[in-house]
């Protein structure tokens, strides 16, 4: 029996002080994203120095595959339970057991595919390496339903103390397993890992037990918008791009991308992660406060690019220095691809707002045909400029994501009731101080041009963050000031 009745108020959206919830909020998860960032980092770091990318390309083509397992699972109903303005214990208990359900299945089908799937790549160590990783589709599909209730409600400590619990079991596992040598089933058991890891501590966490009850009529109430957001969220989560490049370029070539594939969501899981948690529920309670939903997010959106774009931007500026040096000589050819994700990094950071903004307010039927539209166009890049190498693939995915990142901006604008200048004056500020910032970096460069690399690394950064720095505080403070503003509101 489900410990949460039907008319617990825990499952209610806030309506007062959502404004001091959403900053704390948002510091604990960045809190939570910064443990498993860096642990994360301190894994990649490791890994990358003990495994060749082949190895790195094996793994991460597993992943993919067992990736498909997730993609096709009815995760959007997790996003059913926290955009519905009101909801009870039989939906929770609805979409558990649907979740569950679904992954079990799901794995078995995954684990039935892995012969075949070796056969015909020619990898045997597939055949293995699926059945392995894929067991995290169980996992994941059962803390849905814990993790809806944790962000509906806003608990967002609770949040970062699973994700870091989560990150320290997968991290400690891995390095032991490396120190071992058992080599890249160390980065393939830290993926599993996380998984149980996470599940356990949501359901902890969350202080919810799933009672013993399927509710089809629950289900019709949450099937259109969950319908939906499942859609956005195989297209999301299936991991096409990582798919055709191995079977197109080798597992080399896919180690070179996913090592930079790496770096970039790692940057993105610290800087963007915590405003896509706390956004969507936040913009979910103001469906019906239109001047409250403008301000919030356009606070938001200048409060995630002015971290983002220094942060994505500075990296692409010092990655021939900083690759090599960090993670060894054998990773330079990923240089320009990481340089590449950098620019995808910044889309990202505005993306992820973006996305939550249109399907908090009930149109996940919209964003799934765009990113059905922008999924298919990437297939089709791939196999047109594959042909040409990585690193013309890359740039290639680049040059796409910024065309169709265009549309969103009409999006956005009509459902914020702006115009799109308005919009777009947003990121003014940002923009300038990082052009400021890349100039005062090249120059740097240049003039340290003989010096031993990591002077020259130290200096560039240094010159970066003191340009960048000097910039906001010039031309933004008011702006500055504004967010500090709503830091010290308290409804």
């Amino acid at each position: 029996m489900s410990v949460v009745v039907e008319a617990d108020g825990r499952l209610d959206h806030l309506k007062s002080g959502r404004a001091s919830a959403a900053i704390k909020g948002t510091l604990w998860s960045l809190a939570g994203s910064f443990a498993p960032a860096a642990l994360g980092f301190l894994v990649f770091l490791v890994t990358s120095r003990v495994l060749t990318p082949a190895e790195f390309g094996i793994v991460a083509l597993a992943a993919s595959i067992g990736t498909i397992g997730l993609a096709v699972a009815p995760a959007g109903f997790r996003e059913a339970l926290i955009q519905r303005p009101s909801i009870s214990a039989r939906h929770l208990d609805t979409v558990f057991w649907l979740c569950l359900g679904a992954g079990v299945l799901i794995y078995a089908g995954l684990c039935a595919s892995a012969p075949f799937v070796a056969a015909a790549s020619g990898q045997p160590l597939l055949g293995a390496l699926i059945p392995f990783i894929a067991a995290r589709v169980i996992f994941d599909m059962a803390a849905a339903a814990p993790n809806a209730l944790l962000v509906r409600t806003m608990s967002f400590r609770m949040l970062a103390l699973r994700t870091t619990a989560a990150s320290v079991v997968a991290a400690l596992l891995c390095l032991l397993l490396l120190w071992l040598g058992l080599g890249l089933w160390a980065l393939a058991a830290s993926q599993l890992a996380s998984s149980v890891a996470t599940c356990v501590a949501a359901l902890v966490a969350a202080r919810w037990v799933p009672g013993w009850r399927f509710d089809r009529q629950a289900l019709g109430e949450l099937r259109a918008f969950g319908l939906f957001s499942t859609g956005n969220h195989f297209i999301t989560t299936i991991n096409l791009d990582q798919m055709l490049i191995g079977a197109l370029l080798g597992p080399a070539w896919l180690g070179i991308y996913g090592f930079a594939r790496r770096i970039f969501q790692i940057l993105t899981d610290l800087l963007s992660g915590a405003l896509n948690l706390v956004s969507y529920s936040l913009l979910s309670s103001m469906q019906d406060e239109p001047g409250k939903r403008r301000d919030a997010y356009l606070l938001g959106t200048f409060a995630s690019s002015v971290v983002a774009f220094p942060v994505f931007s500075g990296l692409a500026l010092v990655a021939g220095d900083l690759i090599p040096f960090a993670f060894g000589a054998h990773w330079l050819e990923a240089v320009p691809v990481v340089q590449a994700f950098c620019v995808l990094g910044v889309l990202t950071a505005i993306g992820i707002l973006q996305a939550s903004l249109i399907r908090s307010q009930g149109q996940a039927d919209l964003w799934l045909y765009y990113i059905a539209l922008k999924q298919g166009v990437t297939v089709l890049y791939i196999f047109l400029f594959a042909r040409w190498g990585i690193t013309a693939l890359s740039v290639s995915l680049v040059i796409l994501n910024i065309v169709m990142w265009l549309p969103t901006v009409g999006m956005v604008a009509r459902i914020l009731g702006i115009s799109i200048p308005a919009y777009l004056a947003s990121f003014a500020l940002p923009v300038a101080a990082t052009v400021v910032m890349g100039g005062a970096g090249c120059l740097t460069q240049q003039a340290l041009g003989d010096a031993d690399l990591l002077t020259r690394l130290v200096a560039t950064m240094g010159a970066a963050a003191l340009s960048y720095g000097a910039v906001v505080w010039v031309l933004g403070r008011r702006q500055v000031e504004m967010l500090a503003a709503f830091v010290r509101r308290r409804r």
